[in-house]
């Protein structure tokens, strides 16, 4: 697959401010569906993952900004009640697809209740993959990719919710929660 290189920022300064476009094969995205649809998403509701994940609401079925806008209500009027006030922190997690491990990824999916030859085909479609560049006349080797998902697949932001399953406050009174509003990411 030959890419060219665009810019996921105004003013590029480095090689990883350049997004490759990515098509994903027709045939791909229909497999991808029904496997997410088909597995992983009741797998994620019926094994640890779901206690790990109730605090995310993008890219689950039962998930949405407005989901997270009410919890976020709810949690801070709650919170209100037995303090002065609330500090809510919101961060910008827009490249958070180009962190997901695909090493981190196979080891948490590997823990939830899917089939074998479910878990083998992620574990293949995630393996071996890379993208090569042409610009200026040259194409560039192909470069190994062993983190990010595959931009425009329909499992890449299922795996991102599973890769960040693990992320939670570390004190009792702190709540986090997770979404992604057309503008950015609420945490």
């Amino acid at each position: 697959m030959v890419t060219y290189p665009v810019p996921k920022v105004p003013k590029p300064t480095s090689p990883v401010d350049y997004m490759p476009i990515s098509v994903v094969p027709i045939l791909s995205r229909i497999v991808e569906r029904f496997i997410v649809y088909s597995y992983i998403h009741p797998a994620l509701q019926s094994t640890r993952l779901a206690e790990d994940i109730k605090d995310q609401f993008a890219f689950r079925p039962a998930g949405s900004t407005t989901a997270a806008v009410i919890d976020l209500l709810q949690q801070t009027s709650t919170m209100l009640e037995n303090n002065d006030y609330v500090l809510i922190i919101s961060l910008d997690f827009s490249k958070a697809f180009d962190r997901v491990s695909h090493q981190t990824l196979m080891q948490k999916l590997g823990a939830a209740d899917l089939p074998d030859h479910i878990y083998n085909w992620i574990v293949h479609y995630f393996s071996n993959r890379g993208p090569t560049t042409y610009n200026l006349g040259a194409m560039s080797c192909l470069a190994m990719i062993n983190a990010s998902v595959i931009p425009g697949s329909v499992i890449g932001p299922t795996s991102y919710i599973i890769e960040a399953s693990d992320l939670h406050p570390i004190h009792r009174p702190n709540a986090l929660m997770s979404g992604l509003p057309p503008s950015g990411s609420w945490v």
